[in-house]
């Protein structure tokens, strides 16, 4: 293995490392609200559109439609979505309940301190440099 290996190998342990330590902290500041970081996830992007088809989640959060499903069941269940059919086509739409709205309320104010922590030393320039690396890294794994 060579150097450039060695270092390739170190980049992608922090990568690694990186993402699991946020999701687990992600996941200790809305555990208490009765959510998994994957549900605030879909919950904050549902807020951010004002509802949004089932489709445009999956694709968004490039994960499988069972994952999707899955997620959406959930919070379901805990009484935090509604799914209703498409007005035109097939498919379903999503939007929060006022119990979603609320939890998405008390649950904004702790991911928000725990984003800026993460990001806390990273220039406004580094954040964009950062979005841009990450989303090459993505793109060339896609393109496989």
């Amino acid at each position: 293995m060579d150097v450039r290996d060695r270092k390739d190998d170190e980049l992608i342990r922090q990568l690694f490392c990186t993402t699991r330590i946020f999701s687990r902290t992600l996941n200790g500041c809305v555990a208490p609200l009765g959510l998994h970081s994957s549900e605030w996830m879909v919950l904050n992007f549902i807020h951010l559109n004002d509802g949004i088809a089932q489709a445009d989640l999956i694709r968004y959060f490039k994960v499988e439609a069972a994952a999707i499903t899955r997620t959406l069941s959930r919070l379901e269940k805990k009484g935090l979505i509604s799914r209703h059919p498409m007005e035109k086509g097939r498919g379903k739409y999503i939007e929060l309940t006022e119990a979603g709205r609320d939890l998405f309320a008390k649950a904004e104010p702790f991911v928000t301190a725990h984003r800026r922590q993460a990001l806390q030393g990273l220039s406004a320039t580094e954040r964009q440099q950062l979005l841009t690396l990450c989303a090459k890294v993505q793109a060339a794994l896609e393109a496989e």
